[in-house]
């Protein structure tokens, strides 16, 4: 049996020349590629890019071009979508920026059959991140109730996650089936941690793979705040982040631990943010715009 695996690849005003190097990180690893454009405005460049890859390297490249940007969420289905039509057993979702480590996908691939052959009911299987600065690796999240617990894996070993991040996380065409697509009310943030939770009410269980190494900093930019490392985003994405985090409690499929969590942190991060933010009238006037529409259950664009 031929295990086809299409790497689904959404863009948004990417630097080209990163886009350059995953390109050529990814094109030996899978059987087909179909990077789907969210209007960026450098489009023109990214395609004449493609143009010349697709030439050197003998690969099925496929490009899906939006003229807006229409979620994020939205253009991973457009590209899962295009590997299930062409008869993909597994999809492989990355962000444009994503740049795999030798093996990588064969990692990924070997573990699902592996974990599936025990009898287990895999969800997905996604890498363990290592920290693009410090070269150190992120600990896999699991929630007890409303805490966390951090896990660093042991070398060689797979982890269960209690959710994975989009980028260079594997999934089933069968899990696709049943599980569903990414949700594209939610438009940009909580789209993994949304699909993970969903993916587990169906009694799938998901793992991070610690031969599956992928270089990923997380949050546009990362500051200590009384010695704790914290990520910050920009107003735009609070507001996002707030309004989403609405749509997680209401959803009945989310734990109540994770629920309690969201509920009690994330009035909290909105001030903590508003503090350290160099425009704290905007970020606050986003944020509260974001609860007020996760309460009233407006949901797209903003």
């Amino acid at each position: 049996m031929n295990l086809q695996t299409t790497a689904v690849v959404v863009t948004y005003n990417p630097d080209l020349s990163t886009l350059r190097k995953q390109f050529m990180s990814v094109h030996e690893q899978v059987d087909a590629i179909v990077y789907v454009d969210n209007g960026s405005k450098n489009f023109d460049l990214i395609n004449e890019l493609f143009l010349e890859l697709v030439e050197q390297k003998k690969i099925k490249l496929f490009i899906i071009s939006n003229h807006s940007n229409l979620g994020l969420g939205y253009a991973q289905n457009q590209g899962i979508k295009k590997a299930i039509e062409l008869d993909s057993n597994f999809v492989l979702i990355l962000d444009h920026d994503s740049v795999l480590t030798s093996g990588f996908v064969n990692e990924l691939v070997t573990s699902t059959i592996d974990l599936k052959n025990q009898g287990v009911k895999v969800g997905a299987v996604g890498p363990v991140y290592i920290n693009e600065k410090t070269n150190e690796q992120y600990p896999i999240t699991r929630y007890i109730g409303p805490f966390i617990k951090r896990v660093n894996p042991a070398e060689g070993s797979n982890v269960e996650a209690s959710f994975l991040i989009a980028s260079g996380c594997l999934i089933s065409v069968d899990v696709l089936h049943k599980v569903g697509l990414m949700n594209e009310e939610l438009f940009v943030d909580y789209i993994d941690v949304e699909w993970s939770f969903r993916c587990k009410s169906k009694g799938y269980k998901l793992f991070a793979i610690q031969r599956a190494l992928m270089h990923h900093e997380i949050g546009d930019n990362r500051v200590s705040f009384f010695g704790r490392m914290i990520s910050v985003h920009s107003p735009i994405r609070r507001y996002y982040l707030s309004r989403n985090s609405i749509y997680m409690l209401r959803c009945p499929y989310v734990s109540w631990g994770y629920k309690l969590r969201e509920l009690v942190f994330n009035v909290f991060r909105i001030f903590i943010f508003a503090m350290i933010s160099n425009d704290r009238l905007k970020y606050l006037k986003l944020s509260f715009r974001g609860l007020r529409d996760g309460i009233r259950g407006k949901f797209g664009s903003i």
